[in-house]
């Protein structure tokens, strides 16, 4: 079985990407050659494409066309097509096998471990964390029994996963919680081919560009294809791909050329946020597409007008977090430009200034996180810039930033620094300071033989663009932005290359590199890992620390990876050239693995909060959710589900049941939406008169169905599709009234049988009769009893309760007028017959 789903897994982004590739063929094949595009640079860019648009096509096509087989054959002839159509040009050529050969044997077990240190060391199947993945897998399952996808389903953006996963699950079969986890493993071998696109836009050596790739799969920070993360991911690519435009010299480029396509970007990012639509975004990107089709002569502006246009549009297609990409890869694009020309100008004190930023900008850095770590101990008033942030959200966004809401869960410099310092990781950080301290002093500025500075070589403009960008877009992201930490996967990029620099300029280039040096980075880097690790990964820390429990997950593998660095170790004192530096970049690759092993495990509180006692996976559910989840597939087609959003989420994702409210994320509900729910349930478990507790119950689900989320109408039948086809992409959901009174305020009615009869009329038009008729279904689990008694500040534990039920509670509503359609240790499932 497990075959299976790696084998669909495998054909999910196969027919992701032949979409893309069909996509691309509106427009000619010269414009590979003319943008000088790599073929794995045009194999994520055509991924990016086709992962955005299969969701958007299949969209109408599932209105259109009643059998689920032929939207499914229709979506594989489409990306059959798109991959023989585009064959010659990212198959590997004979010349490209060994290269291609090398990338396997480097990613395949780098993608097993990243897979195994962010997933698989906390998980057991089936459980897990897919607290991230409730909506997709909701749209996919419901796509699967349905046959039609939800348009109302996607709140920001159509998930990549559901359109396919969904086919995928109806047709052949895919148990969708299984392909949570093959998914993984080939989102991080993604990955990696997106680093390797990346680094082959930098570099053209061989030596450079295979040492750059390591450092940067060793310490990926992105491990699941979203959309937010394939666009960072493409970001990166982009990044490179302008990078390998730009001739590495003064005159390589002109400016009215970098002008054109910035202005072209900047028209793309106007355009897309004006029409706020992703089914017309995709439209005019066919359109454009199909215009360079036309013979115009435009000469070299063809090649910028594709990046500047058709690449910032499909980054768009993918998430909205590209109005932040895409500003910042070609904010570090143009400082590149502008280094190029600086350095070149004969005089100049280009080099100096370089120097002098190289220094000044970590030190200020440095101090921010001081700051913060002081603010973060009370020995520093707590500041903030969200007042003047606001000004920008409220401009861009139409919405400020207060508490409570989203963009407040992702502002502030405290935030920042922790995704800041997650991202990068301590090893990373040292290493990379010591090596630019190091070069320094060690490299001099060269000198011709009249004494006169020397022009800079390639390697040291690499170098310098590549530590100044880093370090500045880092105290963008520091000032507390809001999601401006997103941009880190561009970061690390970026400080990926100034490592990769300083290690072969000090390590590799020299003929014959002193034994002594390699020896000392050799001996830092394990030193430094076998410290972090025995004092802070895998350390037995007390329990009463929130993070306590977490780093027992990996203690194992952390002790592995140290004992091969420190059985790498010798290998740098090799007198072989090939065999020190292969030895020496494995030993800071490893180091900077070690460092992402125990990170993860390390700051998992963040995420999670303090891990229960005798905890053995990290998961929101457990196995009588799960048998909650399957009873309700088989036997409950047509239920509304009302519970806490962690019980209402497992079980949205495994039945596609529709629920009675909506939520962005697990711990962060609608504060007027919570208060109605929670009302209802106390309403259910309040002991009270049969009537006068069914009453009261109905009287305030009236006013929650009433206006119940567009979702769900449209599973019940009451909305058509085009319309949600055709919304915008951004903007909440539409304002729900809050309930006058909550339950236990609920005046005394004269008359019970007269609310009763109200509510009962209120929902006949939404409640249908005979063969349609839907149910009102509520799951009560302790979870559930515990949320309705939580103030809107705080959270829910992460992890599911392990108490059965209160045996009283479980008698009380046996008892009730609630008709009792299942119950295990520790869930009971109601039916609320308030229209019957």
């Amino acid at each position: 079985m497990w075959t299976t789903t790696f084998v669909l897994t495998f054909l999910f982004f196969l027919i992701q990407l032949g979409t893309g590739f069909s996509i691309l063929a509106i427009a000619p094949t010269k414009l590979v050659e003319v943008c000088r595009l790599t073929k794995a640079q045009l194999v994520v860019f055509a991924f990016t494409v086709g992962a955005s648009a299969t969701g958007i096509l299949l969209g109408p096509l599932s209105l259109f066309v009643g059998d689920m087989w032929l939207q499914f054959a229709a979506m594989v002839a489409v990306a059959c097509f798109g991959l023989a159509w585009w064959w010659p040009h990212w198959r590997p050529d004979r010349g490209e096998t060994r290269a291609a050969a090398a990338w396997c044997i480097l990613s395949l077990p780098i993608a097993l471990m990243t897979w195994w240190w962010f997933f698989g060391a906390f998980s057991n199947f089936p459980y897990a964390d897919i607290g991230a993945d409730v909506h997709w897998m909701k749209t996919a399952q419901e796509y699967a029994d349905k046959g039609v996808i939800n348009p109302y389903a996607a709140q920001s953006y159509i998930d990549l996963r559901s359109a396919v996963a969904g086919a995928l699950a109806g047709t052949l079969g895919l148990d969708l919680l299984k392909f949570n986890w093959t998914y993984r493993f080939f989102s991080a071998l993604f990955f990696l081919l997106a680093s390797y696109a990346f680094v082959q836009g930098i570099y053209s050596t061989s030596l450079r560009k295979w040492i750059a790739f390591f450092f940067a799969a060793t310490g990926s920070i992105v491990v699941l294809v979203t959309n937010g993360s394939l666009a960072v991911a493409s970001s990166v690519v982009f990044l490179g791909v302008l990078m390998r435009n730009a001739d590495r010299k003064a005159g390589g480029l002109s400016t009215r050329s970098a002008v054109f396509l910035a202005v072209t970007a900047g028209a793309t990012l106007l355009l897309a946020f004006v029409v706020n639509n992703n089914t017309l975004m995709l439209a005019l990107l066919v359109a454009g597409l199909f215009l360079f089709r036309i013979p115009i002569d435009t000469g070299a502006y063809t090649g910028l007008l594709f990046l500047g246009c058709i690449w910032p549009a499909t980054l768009l297609l993918a998430h909205r977090g590209s109005y932040l990409f895409v500003p910042t890869v070609l904010v570090s694009w143009f400082l590149y430009l502008a280094m190029v020309r600086m350095i070149s100008a004969r005089p100049s004190l280009g080099i100096a200034i370089l120097r002098s930023l190289s220094i000044m900008l970590p030190l200020i850095i440095a101090g921010i996180v001081v700051c913060v770590a002081g603010m973060r101990f009370g020995y520093i008033p707590p500041m903030s810039a969200n007042e003047a942030f606001s000004s920008i959200t409220g401009l861009i966004l139409g919405k400020r930033i207060e508490g409570g809401d989203e963009l407040a869960l992702g502002a502030g410099p405290q935030v920042a620094t922790i995704e800041f310092g997650r991202a990068i990781g301590p090893l990373f950080s040292i290493c990379i300071a010591l090596g630019i301290a190091w070069w320094l002093i060690t490299r001099p500025a060269p000198r011709d033989p009249s004494g006169a500075i020397a022009p800079p070589t390639r390697g040291f403009l690499t170098l310098a663009w590549s530590w100044i960008a880093g370090c500045g877009l880092s105290l963008a992201v520091l000032s507390g932005f809001p999601f401006l930490y997103r941009t880190n996967a561009i970061i690390l990029s970026l400080f990926t290359i100034t490592a990769t620099e300083i290690f072969c300029q000090l390590l590799a280039d020299p003929i014959l590199s002193s034994r002594y040096r390699r020896a000392l980075v050799a001996a830092v880097v394990t030193l430094l890992a076998t410290v972090l690790v025995a004092a802070v990964y895998a350390f037995d820390w007390r329990t009463d620390l929130p993070l306590a429990g977490y780093p027992s997950f990996l203690r194992a593998t952390e002790i592995a990876l140290v004992l091969l660095l420190i059985a790498l170790a010798p290998l740098s004192l090799a007198r072989s050239r090939v065999i020190y530096i292969c030895g020496l970049a494995g030993i800071v690759g490893l180091g900077v693995a070690v460092d992402r092993a125990g990170l993860s495990g390390f700051i998992k509180s963040y995420s999670y909060g303090a891990l229960p006692d005798r905890t053995p996976v990290v998961s929101h559910y457990n196995a009588e959710d799960l048998e909650v989840a399957h009873w309700l597939r088989n036997n409950l087609r047509n239920g509304i589900v009302l519970s806490d959003p962690y019980t209402l989420g497992i079980i949205q994702a495994l039945t596609g049941a529709p629920g009675a409210y909506l939520f962005s994320n697990l711990d962060t509900v609608n504060e007027a939406i919570a208060k109605q729910a929670k009302s209802i349930v106390r309403a259910i478990l309040k002991p009270a008169e049969a009537d006068r507790r069914l009453s009261e119950a109905c009287s305030l689900i009236a006013p929650l169905v009433r206006e119940n989320n567009s979702e769900t109408s449209f599973q019940m039948g009451r909305i058509d599709g085009l319309g949600g086809i055709m919304r915008a992409v951004r903007g909440g959901q539409p304002p729900v009234q809050e309930s006058a009174q909550p339950a236990s305020d609920v005046p005394a009615s004269p008359s019970p049988e007269a609310i009763k009869e109200e509510a009962k009329a209120a929902l006949a038009g939404i409640l249908k009769t005979g063969e349609n008729a839907w149910n009102l279904v509520a799951i009560i689990t302790p979870r559930t009893i515990r949320w309705t008694h939580l103030a809107a500040d705080q959270r829910l534990s992460y992890f599911p309760p392990a108490a059965p039920m209160d045996p009283t509670v479980a008698d009380e509503l046996r008892a009730s007028p609630f008709t009792v359609l299942f119950a295990n240790r520790q869930t009971v499932v109601i039916r609320i017959p308030c229209s019957r």
